[in-house]
């Protein structure tokens, strides 16, 4: 079974399919069922089409392995091997490694259960953060609310989530006690951000009021039934506790109806403290004044500024009654007594103001007050303070200061058109308005050279010190590019990477065409990223690039020197057989590359890699045993080195001879070696081609006793000397002993 096929590398994204296409040639005698298992990823992924394919001897056929990559698959390289094997018995598989590389896709998501919770005062909501996608995220969660009336927290904020999980936040808000009116809304909203993911999710706090409207209701209608009922029984008490008795009913019951002319108390004439018929009742009936406080900037209406009714007595101006205004600059002062008011309008951050407009009372009007009447259309123009907004631009990891332009646009109707305020970021990203005209709304933008721009809105208040929310702007994608030689001629074939946000990038250079040039897009700016570039034969190249935001590097030269070089051979013995287990070391470097040759399979292969080209090397092979053996290498550029084969010769002798006695072999006889430090024992054959042979192997150079012995006794001996990898012959003769 023969396979055929280029493609080493398959690049796929998540929720994708990608294929590889391989060439098998049959290369039995029989009609082959071929099939292919992979190894390396989950099978559920993998796929073959066709499932089996038929091959007649010496045909050749066509594989298709589909890989069906889920959105959750981790990015990175995967290595995985394809068997192709034939269905016949004893058929041995044929295998292809290539490496499976899934980019990166990061995904988030939120979800809330419950998204709406109905309180007093303090909800709790269920945030969950998932990740979609196929690389870890770390996620960072806060709770924010437009008008800043909550207190939140999350627990827990930060966590680092794997491909296809989630965690579970607690995000309780507790809002301002709220005593009675009715029930409130006050939304808030998640931020989740994990690198450059970013989710948003609103969640609303519904909040009810400690008293409701209803049982409000009830208890001031029964306040006004007891302070009726109290008003009536004091004043009753007051009527007939307070004259005495008598049969004459007091002056104030009587109205003046005297004719005009006739004196005081004159028959037919009103008593003397009697009131008037004509006219309004000048006390005990309360009128109201209802009016809007606008403001003079933008023209509309102004919440929180206090009104204050006065009007003149002996001992100057008193203030009768006040109110607050509300958020649509709304105010109504009631159960004030008929008669002429000044209304004053006054709050921190803004110019005291006199009914209609006029900046002291003198200037100003007064607004009549009825009985039993509501006196409206007594609005008021109030002049705010000048407000001064400041905020942070936040710009990422730069070296250099990145300055950010803010522009503040009025956008509220009738504001001079064209009109803008301009500022700048100091080196920290600080920026600051002063005197902007207020009450207001601003639309504020921010550009910045290679960042995109970006818009928000703020409301000011008169006299108002705000910092604004802190804003992250988002810079544009940059690149590097260039053209790698090898100090000459442009170089193909090599392999450019860097790593962008803990994911490798991988590009290499054409060997046609473009050669030797290079391009890695999509890389986040700003940022530093460290480019390596491999090509064997060749050294390894790293640059470190850095890249401003929204820049883009086309000017990167390259230039790979010489590189490292690979050593294969196989050691064997004299007589051709593989030595395994043996020491293989290259001399001439400052840190020693060493090998042990194989012990199974291809008994005595071995590899030597990472030598430096071009180089002259000594390489040494050592084995217990055997002679160590030395061989010159002479490593050139841009060329493979030829495998080498090297012999070993054993480093150690052997003894070997008869055991005679008159000439005839002695069968059985028990023969002893030793050099006085060590012995070796062994018995005289017996039968086959040799009766009365014996031999040692395995021994050191050096002189030993050879040593025959019958029934304990000893029969002959001798001497004989060993070289290295040679045989000493040593015949003894039992009948050459007394």
């Amino acid at each position: 079974m023969r396979i055929l096929t280029t493609v080493d590398r398959l690049t796929v994204a998540p929720g994708e399919t990608a294929e590889i296409r391989l060439d098998v040639v049959n290369t039995e005698t029989v009609i082959e069922g071929i099939g292919a298992t992979v190894y390396g990823v989950p099978a559920e992924i993998v796929r073959t089409e066709p499932a089996s394919l038929a091959l007649f001897p010496d045909a050749q056929g066509e594989l298709a392995v589909l890989f069906a990559v889920p959105v959750t698959f981790p990015a990175g390289r995967h290595p995985v091997t394809v068997a192709v094997q034939g269905s016949a018995p004893g058929a041995r598989p044929v295998h292809h490694d290539l490496e499976l590389v899934v980019t990166a896709t990061p995904r988030l998501a939120l979800q809330a259960s419950p998204s709406v919770v109905r309180a007093r005062r303090k909800g709790t909501f269920s945030v969950e953060s998932i990740n979609r996608g196929n690389v870890p995220l770390d996620v960072s969660l806060r709770a924010r609310d437009a008008d800043r009336t909550l207190t939140t927290t999350v627990t827990p904020s930060t966590r680092t989530v794997g491909p296809g999980e989630s965690f579970v936040s607690e995000v309780v808000a507790t809002g301002p006690r709220q005593l009675f009116g009715s029930e409130r809304d006050r939304p808030l909203r998640i931020d989740a951000v994990a690198g450059e993911q970013a989710e948003s999710l609103s969640l609303m706090l519904r909040q009810r009021p400690l008293v409701s409207r209803g049982l409000l209701t009830v208890f001031v209608l029964l306040a006004v039934v007891a302070v009726w009922a109290a008003i009536f029984l004091l004043g009753i008490r007051g009527v007939l506790g307070g004259d005495p008795v008598t049969k004459v009913a007091p002056a104030s019951f009587f109205a003046a109806t005297a004719e005009a002319g006739a004196p005081v108390g004159a028959d037919g004439a009103a008593p003397a403290g009697a009131l008037s018929k004509d006219g309004l009742v000048e006390a005990g009936v309360g009128g109201t004044v209802t009016g809007t406080v606008v403001s003079l900037n933008d023209g509309l209406g102004v919440g929180r500024i206090t009104v204050d009714a006065l009007r003149e007595s002996r001992a100057g101006l008193v203030v009768v009654g006040s109110a607050a205004t509300q958020a649509d600059g709304t105010y109504t002062i009631a159960g004030l007594f008929p008669g002429q008011y000044y209304l004053r309008a006054s709050a921190d951050g803004y110019d005291e103001i006199w009914f209609p407009a006029a900046e002291t009372r003198t200037a100003g009007s007064t607004v009549r007050a009825g009985a039993q009447e509501v006196t409206d259309s007594t609005d008021l123009v109030i002049v705010g303070q000048p407000a001064t907004l400041s905020g942070t631009v936040q710009v990422g990891d730069v070296r250099d200061p990145v300055v950010t332009t803010v522009v503040a646009r009025p956008t509220w109707a009738g504001a001079p058109e064209g009109t803008e305020y301009t500022t700048t970021t100091a080196a920290d990203g600080t920026f600051s308005f002063t005197d902007l005209p207020a009450p207001g709304t601003y639309e504020l933008s921010f550009t910045a050279e290679g960042y995109q721009p970006l818009t928000t809105t703020e409301s000011l208040a008169g006299g108002q010190t705000r910092f604004a929310s802190d804003v992250t702007l988002g810079s544009t994608s940059g690149q590097i590019s260039g053209m790698v030689t090898d100090g000459q001629n442009p170089l193909g074939g090599v392999e450019v990477s860097t790593i962008l946000d803990g994911v490798p990038v991988v590009v290499g250079t054409p060997t046609l065409g473009a050669v030797g040039t290079f391009v890695i897009p999509g890389l986040a700016t700003p940022g530093t990223y460290v480019v390596t570039f491999r090509r064997e034969g060749f050294g390894e190249s790293t640059v470190v690039v850095d890249l401003t935001a929204g820049q883009s590097r086309d000017d990167l030269q390259v230039v790979l020197g010489d590189g490292v070089g690979t050593l294969t051979g196989r050691l064997v013995d004299t007589e051709g057989r593989g030595l395994g287990g043996a020491t293989v070391t290259v001399g001439g470097l400052v840190t020693p590359v060493t090998a042990t040759t194989l012990t199974s399979g291809e008994v005595g292969a071995f590899t030597l890699t990472g030598l430096a080209v071009p180089g002259s090397y000594t390489v040494s092979f050592s084995l217990p045993g055997y002679g160590d053996q030395s061989i010159p290498l002479e490593l050139t550029a841009g060329t493979q080195a030829e495998p080498v084969q090297v012999t070993m010769s054993a480093a150690l002798g052997a003894i070997t001879g008869r055991v005679t006695s008159g000439g005839a072999p002695v069968a059985g006889a028990e023969v002893v070696v030793t050099d006085g430090v060590k012995t070796w024992t062994t018995v005289a054959e017996s039968g086959g081609d040799a009766p009365g042979a014996y031999s040692f192997s395995g021994l050191a150079p050096g002189t030993y006793t050879v040593t025959v012995s019958s029934a304990g006794a000893v029969t002959a001996t001798g001497l004989a000397r060993v070289t290295a990898g040679s045989t000493t012959t040593r015949d003894l003769d039992v009948t050459a002993v007394g």
